[in-house]
């Protein structure tokens, strides 16, 4: 079993690197960049409208918030929606992933990755609304898969070929929702809140299964209620916390934004022959990390959005170009400047490593530099101590002493054990990590009979050392602590607890609609009672090929639904413009609308807006 499961995750991670990998990042800016340049740069040129239609909308025009559709959500329950599975603990952990591998130059190629990401949204949705159909229920159902098969598929030669892409996006997603929507999420959310509170795992699965089911069996309707209410009081109460720290390090708004361009172009910086990499890297983790983040590309969200009661496709797309906005360019920039400006005690290495317990201690080295002095967490030019875990545990540190191949000698309760280490110059292009903040902690000795080894004055007598780098979830609970204390973890676990649990909502949706375009209407029931079962199997299982495997699957989403709107961007370009003529521009208000590829829905909506107008 255990060499099966290794298989799978060599397999995994095969497909993971070419997934994830440069060529497919590239076809997703390029697919940005080309919507952008195809549609005069949307997104700027319309900001203000963008603006109007979306946000500002939310407190002017009663519409945007309720709907008279028994069918269908309010375009603000699309958003929420919509949200609630992009805003995730991937606006936690990935930053801190993004800073912690790419360095602070990856937020600006993240900012980069929204920038472009945006229409690339935008574009899903306008053929997500153009497409849709209604379904038994008279519910809509929208999504990649459908302008796959009815828009690629119109093309001359393009119906088999079409209908394969849409039934391939569709089961990625129906996979890709147990996971990267489901047990992911929820392990997330058992672990913090076991570690904070104390709660069982198990007990902790089963809550969150009962209380998802009385939402997901609801539907779409029940959902787009929840999330209207979750998503803006966990986003807010997120930013407000952030925003404290930011005014708290008002002083460091230079440094951070001064340090996230220099590493973005810098090659000098690194010096030697690794700049180009270091450089090649952030931008691919701040690609990577954007596009996992507000998902724009993968055509998910298109799902939701396409259940909304909007009649002009154009508008549902802004509501896209908002979510790319706020899920990136102010969720996750905030949490990577609370990252930046943050720093840590500086201590030396003789006074960390001589008195190693079994409580995780963390501490920050930065050598030839006075001793307590505050340094960043996040910064190559301290980061002298790298910390190398192989898969069995062990702790390599490259550090500037002692010489290559000698041993570090570690004193812990009076007792001596070693740690190779290697110089500093000898460190791969790999190897680089730019985290300065660290935890260690002693392993106790075990006799043959599994007891506690102690020595003559009855100290416990540790065997090994488990020296780790802080990353992901962690990393930003302590960044948070240096502000609010103790308290910061208990906080942030909650928070994990709204994001995770916010993304399941919604993911649960994506999975639903995918069922039905593969097998109808009424298997969804079948898929959502077997939804909320996974739940608390992902609550009490180790998940750790789980996340690599629903992260290869998410991203194996990209490359049907990038095709279909690389093929119909000409669509897209259409139904914009005709939008921009009528309401924008206003050049020709008696222009029919393009509401619809379909007569019947194009009928039906043109109705509805004129009563609407009347």
């Amino acid at each position: 079993m255990h060499t099966f499961v290794n298989q799978v995750a060599r397999i995994n991670g095969v497909i993971n690197e070419w997934v994830w990998g440069i060529p497919m990042l590239i076809l997703i800016i390029s697919t940005g960049i080309w919507m952008s340049i195809r549609t005069g740069f949307f997104q700027i040129v319309r900001a203000k409208i963008v603006g109007d239609e979306t946000f500002f909308a939310i407190f002017k025009k009663r519409h945007v918030t309720k709907t008279k559709d028994k069918k269908a959500i309010s375009q603000f329950q699309a958003l929420s929606t919509a949200l609630a599975a992009t805003i995730g603990t991937g606006n936690i952990a990935g930053v801190a992933t993004a800073l912690t591998v790419g360095g602070p130059g990856a937020i600006f190629w993240m900012w980069v990755s929204a920038f472009f990401g945006m229409m690339t949204n935008f574009s899903e949705n306008v053929l997500g609304i153009y497409y849709r159909r209604k379904n038994m229920y008279g519910e809509w159902s929208g999504g990649a898969m459908y302008y796959l098969e009815n828009g690629l598929g119109s093309k001359k030669g393009m119906k088999k070929i079409a209908k394969f892409l849409a039934i391939l996006f569709a089961i990625f997603c129906v996979l890709a929702s147990f996971g990267i929507g489901n047990m992911t999420q929820v392990n997330s959310i058992a672990d913090a809140m076991h570690s904070n509170f104390g709660i069982p795992t198990l007990v902790m699965g089963i809550i969150l299964a009962v209380i998802a089911a009385l939402v997901v069996i609801g539907g779409i309707k029940r959902i787009g209620r929840v999330t209207e209410k979750l998503v803006p009081f966990m986003a807010l109460a997120y930013i407000i916390g952030a925003l404290v720290i930011f005014f708290i390090n008002y002083r460091q708004i230079p440094y951070v934004f001064g340090s996230i361009f220099k590493d973005a172009f810098n090659v000098s910086a690194v010096g030697g022959g690794i700049g180009g990499y270091v450089i090649k890297r952030a931008a691919t983790m701040g690609f990577k990390r954007g596009v996992f983040s507000n998902e724009a590309g993968l055509g998910s969200s298109v799902m939701v959005h396409s259940s909304s009661d909007v009649k002009e496709p154009v508008i549902q797309g802004m509501w896209g170009i908002f979510e790319v906005f706020f899920d990136t360019i102010i969720v996750c920039t905030l949490t990577a400047f609370v990252l930046l400006s943050s720093s840590s005690d500086a201590k030396s290495q003789a006074k960390v490593f001589a008195n190693i317990t079994t409580d995780s201690q963390t501490f920050s080295i930065a050598e030839h530099i006075d001793e307590d002095k505050e340094v960043p967490l996040i910064d190559k030019e301290y980061s002298t101590l790298v910390i190398d875990v192989d898969s069995d545990g062990n702790a390599k540190l490259y550090t500037e002493a002692p010489a290559d191949g000698e041993y570090l000698e570690l004193k812990a309760y009076g007792n001596s054990y070693y740690v190779k280490a290697s110089k500093k110059e000898d460190r791969t292009e790999d190897d680089y990590i730019y985290t300065n903040i660290m935890s260690i902690k002693g392993n106790v000795a075990k006799d043959s009979n599994g007891k506690t080894v102690k020595d003559s004055n009855g100290n416990v007598v540790l065997d090994s050392v488990k020296v780790e780098q802080i990353n992901g979830v962690s990393l930003v609970t302590y960044a948070f602590s240096q502000k609010f204390g103790d308290v910061a973890a208990k906080l942030l676990a909650i928070a994990i607890l709204l994001f995770a649990f916010s993304t399941v909502l919604g993911w649960s949706f994506y999975g639903t609609k995918a069922i039905e375009y593969l097998f109808g209407t009424k298997s969804m029931v079948f898929y959502k009672v077997i939804f909320v079962c996974f739940i608390v199997v992902g609550a009490t299982l180790n998940l750790s090929l789980a996340w690599s495997i629903a992260d290869t699957l998410n991203g194996l989403m990209a490359i049907p639904n990038l095709i279909g709107v690389l093929a119909l961007s000409g669509t897209v370009v259409k139904i914009t413009r005709n939008y921009t003529k009528r309401k924008i521009k206003k050049d020709d208000v008696n222009l029919e609308p393009m509401l619809s590829a379909f007569p019947d829905i194009q009928k039906e909506q043109e109705e509805k807006m004129r009563a609407e107008e009347a």
